[in-house]
């Protein structure tokens, strides 16, 4: 609204709305918004529905991502669908069909459009071999024995070798678990260990690829046995070579010469 003053100038003022105009209007925004977002969800679930149907997002490749000894025939085994499905068809249970198979620890699949599912797995990782009949096997940390032929597919592990004394399963288990995490902090030198033994209740004993016996306890650390390495350079630098590295007592280090 505009007025004029007697001086001749003019001022504007709003004209206040109306509060029956002013809720009417607000129930009506109200009524939109909510007319949107129920749209949004039918068609979120009614698109996919509808696209089912369609042969253009029929299934026409899989994609394996994180595998390293899953061979990708045992994914598409697992999945149990063939080129009439639909990627729109439900991921979880793609998902929990992959994460049956043995050497499967995590699944997840996802879609691309127009007809890929992409399966990110994480595999059970090996971290020994063990004698197993005539062969060698693949183990996990459990000791748990995992579906591969290292004769077929090689694995760079160590050689874990029948333990001395009393069976002690859950020794056993803790020599793997040990190798675990080697494997995890440390992949240098888990790299340089070739054979493991529990020797007794009290030690192991590790090989290295050098033919250095390493003796600890089951207490030592990953940390505390990557002390090895100062000990090898001080002794290379004064033109020595240990046999056997011995960690089994606080804080030091002992080399046996030949």
């Amino acid at each position: 609204m505009t007025a004029t003053r007697l001086d001749g100038t003019s001022t504007t003022t709003r004209v206040p709305r109306d509060a029956s105009v002013a809720g009417a209007w607000s129930r009506r925004r109200g009524l939109v918004i909510a007319g949107v977002a129920l749209a949004a969800t039918a068609v979120a679930i009614v698109a996919p529905i509808a696209f089912r149907q369609m042969d253009y997002f029929h299934l026409q490749r899989v994609e394996l991502v994180g595998a390293r000894y899953l061979a990708p025939t045992d994914v598409t085994a697992a999945l149990r669908t063939d080129t009439s499905a639909s990627i729109f068809d439900d991921l979880d249970t793609f998902a929990e069909r992959v994460a049956t198979l043995p050497l499967v620890a995590r699944a997840e699949v996802d879609r691309r459009l127009p007809g890929t599912l992409v399966v990110r797995i994480a595999e059970r990782t090996p971290v020994a071999l063990v004698a197993v009949g005539q062969g060698l096997r693949a183990v996990d940390t459990t000791g748990a024995i995992l579906p591969i032929d290292p004769a077929a597919t090689p694995v760079d592990a160590p050689i874990v070798a029948a333990a001395r004394g009393a069976r002690d399963a859950g020794a056993d288990t803790r020599l793997l678990a040990f190798l675990g995490r080697l494997r995890a902090q440390d992949p240098v030198l888990y790299d340089r260990i070739e054979t493991a033994q529990r020797v007794g209740p009290d030690e192991w004993q590790l090989q290295s690829t050098a033919g250095v016996r390493l003796r600890m306890t089951p207490e030592v650390t990953v940390g505390r046995l990557a002390t090895i390495f100062p000990v090898e350079q001080d002794l290379q630098q004064r033109r020595l070579r240990a046999v056997e590295l011995d960690l089994r007592y606080r804080n030091l280090v002992i080399a046996r010469l030949p």
